[in-house]
């Protein structure tokens, strides 16, 4: 025990950013702190424990069967840390938080919420981050994301998913195509070969071949956008047809006329937007908080409606 005293909660946390990046560089750039003293840090531990961690070589780090046993065990203790200080008395949703947004909803979605959190939690410190799906999962695995909202379910392991609402897509036409003047439209009236798409990467791209029933080979048109804002631009021109989420028809997303947004019958096509954390997220109250506050708001906002 004497020998443990010397170890600090940042050399723990060393030990962990290797064995999530396995890689001495970005996992020194994770805790914001320099190659050396991660290295010197790790060293540290391993000493003060008597066995080697982690298998080193020029190219590639790995851990030991001694090494995994150890992360459980520093994980764990650090998670228990992590417990005391959050049972200490602190307010939920204060100091730094940070939270993932991917592109088709965070230019939407948090302008509605912005306000309003900062009104109920004004010591928050929100920082956001916009990123494809994959990219965010990414940094959630990592810890540099406290939580994210993105499309669900996104069949990834050891995540907590809270569905916040479903969305409903709508189809956006050229003002002079024939399906502009009709009030709603079937899927079974889509013609594939004018349906864009968003590049690939975009959860919204494979939610609409989903819903269309169509593969990436299908004879859809070969123009692609990197946003909604570029889809509703193609469409405008009169390059072809566009499902979007209905919270995308913002002041202006008529671009002055061109285009003209018609409603599904329902049951219509459509997303679920949810909040996701890691399920060792270290600031786990903050994200469940936060995912009820988000809930709660939106319930308010149906009610109104």
């Amino acid at each position: 025990m004497d020998e443990l005293d010397a170890l600090s909660i940042r050399d723990l946390r060393a030990v962990i950013a290797l064995a999530e990046r396995l890689h001495f560089g970005r996992a020194a750039e994770d805790l914001s702190i320099a190659q050396p003293s991660l290295s010197a840090a790790v060293r540290k531990v391993e000493e003060v424990l008597g066995e080697r961690l982690f298998e080193r070589t020029s190219r590639h780090v790995s851990l030991t069967p001694a090494g995994q046993g150890a992360v459980r065990r520093i994980r764990s203790a650090l998670e228990e840390i992590a417990e005391i200080g959050r049972g200490a008395g602190k307010a939920l949703l204060t100091g730094r938080f940070r939270l993932g947004l991917v592109p088709t909803i965070g230019p939407y979605y948090a302008p509605r919420f912005l306000a309003r959190l900062r009104e109920q939690y004004p010591s928050l410190e929100l920082v956001l981050t916009e990123a494809l799906t994959e990219g965010l999962l990414q940094m959630l695995r990592q810890r540099s994301l406290d939580a994210a909202v993105v499309c669900l379910p996104t069949g990834e392991r050891g995540l907590t998913e809270t569905p916040l609402f479903r969305e409903p897509f709508v189809l956006a036409v050229p003002a002079h195509h024939p399906l502009a003047a009709m009030a709603e439209i079937d899927l079974g009236q889509l013609e594939p070969r004018e349906m864009l798409l968003m590049e690939r990467g975009h959860c919204l791209r494979e939610q609409i071949l989903e819903t269309c029933g169509a593969t990436p080979e299908s004879a859809l048109s070969p123009l692609q956008a990197a946003s909604v804002e570029t889809l509703r631009h193609l469409v405008a021109a009169g390059n072809g047809c566009a499902m979007v989420p209905r919270m995308t028809l913002v002041s202006g997303a008529d671009c002055s006329g061109l285009v003209r947004y018609v409603p599904f019958r329902e049951p219509a096509p459509g997303r679920t937007v949810g909040f996701v954390f890691h399920e060792r997220c270290p600031r786990m109250e903050d994200a469940i908080e936060l995912a009820g506050f988000l809930r709660g708001l939106q319930q308010t906002s149906r009610a109104a409606d």
